[in-house]
């Protein structure tokens, strides 16, 4: 079980799309979140098999279809839902790359509350980098140092673009894309852990 979070509009549907390799999950083009709430899709990675759970935005406000408080209750109970079942193995902090890293704090510290004193590994996917310079792994570059002096430390990254290639599409872009999914899916590979870790 791999767990996407994060605010709404970073692109976690999208993310899952390119995993999938097709459009599976529904996105949106704006900042509101689509998926209201959780949702599994079953994909196999060199071999191996996982489930990955889209699950609602954070943040949204009361604008939103799902208010922050709300969310972030019922992404407690989820978890807590599936360290009764088969457990957690992973959980992705999704955060749009163009952000502030302090603004990043707020959700990644309502998520530990919410998962207490779990030993699941958490990675971080940062998206929205399709047009950063030099190479999109330079946003980890950057920032893992302001990152790590906000409370938030992660064993493994992925610097990404969800942005959809199609043949009109440049080169650069359909490259991007496509270490974007090699990556994500050893990021998944790497830390997934064999064993559940329960709370």
């Amino acid at each position: 079980n791999v767990v996407l979070w994060g605010e709404s509009g970073v692109g976690k549907s999208s993310l899952i799309n390119l995993i999938m390799g097709r459009d599976v999950a529904e996105t949106s083009p704006d900042a509101l979140s689509c998926t209201i709430t959780h949702a599994a899709y079953d994909v196999t990675i060199s071999g191996q098999h996982f489930r990955l759970w889209d699950t609602a935005g954070l943040n949204e406000g009361s604008e939103g279809k799902v208010p922050a408080a709300v969310a972030a209750r019922r992404l407690a109970l989820f978890l807590g839902g599936l360290n009764k079942g088969d457990g957690v193995h992973l959980l992705m902090y999704c955060v749009r790359g163009t952000r502030a890293t302090k603004a990043l704090r707020t959700n990644y510290q309502t998520f530990s509350s919410a998962i207490g004193d779990s030993k699941v590994p958490i990675v971080i996917v940062a998206t929205c980098l399709e047009d950063w310079q030099p190479v999109m792994t330079e946003w980890w570059n950057q920032n893992k140092d302001q990152l790590a002096k906000y409370g938030m430390h992660f064993p493994g990254y992925a610097c990404v673009t969800t942005l959809p290639g199609g043949r009109a599409e440049s080169q650069d872009l359909r490259q991007r894309r496509a270490q974007s999914y090699e990556a994500v899916c050893k990021l998944i590979l790497d830390y997934c852990s064999q064993a559940p870790r329960k709370r």
